[in-house]
């Protein structure tokens, strides 16, 4: 059998969508649930000031109520940090018994057709999948403001445009700053993805107390060691009085530490897909191992 068959894959991702099809339509529904009751607490518990604002301050209502809604869209990107994660440490968690697990490894494709299939329904099915529960859940929130007489507030579009429509990521907007943060996202995402192929139970609960663990340890190292000699400047910069423009400057090890970084996620996935290739079809180990 050739390690990666175009055709092959392509009706292996059906068949896998169509088997998990129930589990993705509930866990739309929980999300979209755990979002609308979210951004309701948000606009009507947490902040019961509405009618105030309304009757002696109209004119800044909207300010007013945007501060309020753009709560519920960092609720909302939370969420989905977390359900990014949780889905990522929960790649194989359709192999939990015995049944299940002979049924997919014994499954006529490649490993690696596989594992790219079980990578692509956690992850990129899962993003799809909450950013369109946290549309759903803003457009029924805006439906009860609106049937309540409450001013229309749109908050799905302010991790895109901001309130008011000001760029809401601020230092980002440099390519660097972009960069750093796509890097270390990627980071994190992928020590999930590798313990939910090396943590047979509670994947996510596991690979959670791992990092919390070994960076404390981290920690407690670097404290051992003497910093006062070595002291450097990840981002300085230089003021033109001439043009009066600031000159952001990146320090050689910024680039450095971002690629190795990135080599880092690289082969945390290589050792993922090696960690599912040695899986066994009876186990009873908190390891896949």
């Amino acid at each position: 059998m050739s390690t990666f068959n175009t055709t092959r894959f392509n009706q292996a991702l059906k068949c896998q969508f169509l088997v998990l099809r129930k589990t993705w339509i509930r866990l739309f529904g929980i999300f979209t649930l755990v979002m609308f009751m979210a951004n309701l607490f948000f606009t009507r518990v947490a902040d019961s000031r509405y009618s105030h604002w309304a009757d002696n301050y109209p004119d800044e209502l909207y300010l007013h109520y945007s501060r309020i809604v753009e709560q519920t869209s960092v609720f909302g990107i939370v969420f989905f940090c977390f359900a990014m994660l949780f889905t990522a440490s929960g790649m194989f968690s359709q192999m939990k018994d015995t049944r299940k697990r002979s049924a997919y490894l014994l499954w006529p494709v490649s490993n690696l057709e596989k594992y790219v299939v079980s990578v692509l329904i956690s992850v990129v099915m899962m993003l799809f999948l909450t950013i369109g529960a946290f549309i759903l859940a803003d457009v029924l929130r805006v439906l009860v403001d609106w049937l309540t007489g409450r001013i229309v507030v749109w908050g799905f579009t302010m991790p895109v445009m901001g309130r008011d429509g000001e760029h809401p990521w601020g230092a980002f907007q440099d390519w660097h700053g972009v960069w750093m943060v796509l890097v270390w996202a990627f980071y994190i995402h992928s020590l999930y993805i590798v313990g939910g192929t090396l943590f047979r139970r509670q994947q996510f609960l596991f690979t959670s107390g791992t990092i919390v663990v070994v960076g404390i340890l981290l920690i407690m190292i670097m404290n051992q060691i003497d910093w006062s000699s070595i002291h450097f400047d990840f981002i300085t910069g230089t003021w033109d009085d001439k043009t009066l423009t600031y000159t952001t400057i990146f320090h050689p090890s910024f680039y450095i530490i971002n690629s190795a970084m990135m080599l880092l996620v690289a082969f945390h996935y290589w050792a993922s897909y090696k960690l599912f290739t040695r899986m066994q079809v009876i186990n009873n180990k908190w390891l896949n191992v």
